[in-house]
């Protein structure tokens, strides 16, 4: 393998921090593969013309952001990362026994009486028992999914305002893979995608995988400006925009209703396209107009069960622009052929009978419950922004804490948080801040334990290790 060298290209942060930067940048291009083993300290520092001790300070550095790990006598490695969703704060397994919470990933609650699983047995069990949707599940669908289905994901799209059809809804395996389909379809490498400048991570995945560009557009308390959008798309050459309107992720900021006519009227003014991610906009009672109804023939509307009936029922739906849909059917064959019939099956008869309603009802009381323990811990004590009904809450942090050493140090005390810099687009500078995800602890004690661990840690400052020389 060819010896990695560094660029040094941050003349605003020590030096030290300019080396653990351009670790994460180039593990982030796919430069340092995991496993990929770094220069010595005497090597690196001849190299950069630095101190021995700058360079032990930089490894150490990234290390402490869980980027590599040094092996005595063997010298420093690229971690190899274990988060399927590759997100470089979260190294350890969900369950792991020795870690109190994991709030890093924005999962549904599944309730600990089992309830979403005797709902799955019981709708397994009726499909089982019709031979005729036995044998629709082993036909082959171009369309990826039956006229009924579609018709059935449209009427539920048109509950949360989308007015469509079943011929303009496209099926694919999650909201994740709509995305995918979407940026793989229309599209080519060297494209500018307009984001949010802290947006959802696997967004930015996507993006770079498909060799395309995101570009972070400036945000206040209601999520994307629209003058900074028009500067970007102007700037950029940019022409497709991801956002997410409703319970932004990871701030869980909403856009009012003055917002999206603004952002609406910059859309049409500057030709662009939009993927709008509506993935928790179904655990909203009242909703604010989606961009695909203020802009529709210009809007795919992304929605799924993921995020608010059941996480592993990996099944989405995409309201699009008649002349687009099929180009995106066209794109998910190209992928994966169709969508599996047997979850569509399911997901289709849950929205039909109810079911999903009412797991989602249950799962909203629940957010709602587990954001009062937000409120009463931590909103009384730090700035938090969040939403009654969010999955996760964004937690500013208080003087002299870094984003890094928040992570860094409530991993210690086994509580596991997503640092900004994970949803951070470009090279902006990163506010102090973590997203805090309260959905997945099985118990709203296991919240409240969690929180009151991350309160206490934040009051006493950062530890020991964590001092600028």
């Amino acid at each position: 393998m060819t010896m990695w060298w560094p660029v040094l290209d941050n003349n605003h942060v020590p030096r030290y921090q300019a080396i653990a930067e351009a670790i994460a940048r180039d593990i982030e291009r796919g430069v340092l593969e995991p496993g990929a083993r770094l220069p010595t300290h005497r090597e690196l520092a001849k190299h950069l013309g630095v101190t021995v001790g700058t360079v032990t300070r930089g490894y150490g550095e990234a290390e402490r952001r869980g980027l590599t790990s040094g092996e005595v006598g063997r010298g420093t490695y690229v971690r190899r990362r274990e988060n399927p969703e590759g997100f470089g704060w979260r190294s350890t397994r969900r369950g792991e026994v020795g870690c109190l919470q994991d709030l890093s990933l924005a999962c549904p609650w599944q309730p600990p009486d089992g309830e979403d699983g005797r709902v799955l047995a019981a709708t397994l069990t009726d499909i089982a028992s019709s031979t005729s949707a036995v044998d629709a599940l082993l036909t082959y669908d171009p369309e990826g999914a039956s006229a009924r289905q579609r018709a059935i994901a449209a009427e539920w799209l048109g509950q949360q305002g989308v007015r469509t059809d079943a011929e303009r809804v496209v099926v694919s395996a999650g909201a994740q893979h709509a995305i995918t389909v979407i940026l793989s379809t229309l599209l080519r490498p060297g494209d500018v995608v307009l984001t949010e400048e802290l947006t959802y991570p696997a967004l930015k995945s996507v993006a770079q995988q498909l060799g395309m560009r995101p570009h972070g557009v400036a945000m206040d308390g209601e999520g994307m400006l629209p003058d900074a959008l028009a500067r970007a798309s102007v700037e950029t050459g940019g022409r497709m925009l991801y956002c997410v309107p409703t319970i932004q992720n990871p701030t869980s900021r909403v856009m009012s209703v003055e917002r999206r006519e603004a952002i609406a009227a910059v859309v049409r003014r500057h030709d662009l396209q939009v993927i709008e991610d509506a993935v928790q906009v179904p655990l909203l009672e009242e909703r604010a107009p989606a961009l695909a109804t203020l802009v529709p023939d210009r809007t795919l509307y992304v929605a799924t069960l993921s995020k608010w009936a059941t996480f592993g029922l990996r099944t989405g739906f995409v309201a699009a622009p008649e002349p687009l849909v099929e180009r995106l059917r066209s794109g998910v064959r190209s992928t994966m052929w169709m969508v599996p019939p047997l979850t569509v099956e399911i997901a289709t008869r849950w929205l039909a009978d109810g079911t999903a309603k009412r797991l989602g009802e249950r799962k909203a009381r629940e957010l709602e419950a587990r954001q009062a323990i937000v409120r009463e811990v931590l909103g009384s004590r730090f700035e938090v922004e969040s939403h009654p009904r969010s999955l996760q809450a964004w937690l500013h942090l208080p003087e002299p804490w870094r984003s890094d050493e928040c992570v860094a140090q409530a991993k210690q005390r086994c509580v596991l948080v997503a640092g900004a810099e994970a949803f951070a687009v470009g090279r902006r500078e990163v506010p102090h801040a973590v997203r805090i995800a309260i959905s997945s602890p099985p118990t709203r004690e296991d919240v409240r334990g969690a929180l009151t661990t991350l309160a206490d840690m934040l009051d006493g400052g950062p530890g020991p290790g964590s001092e600028v020389l």
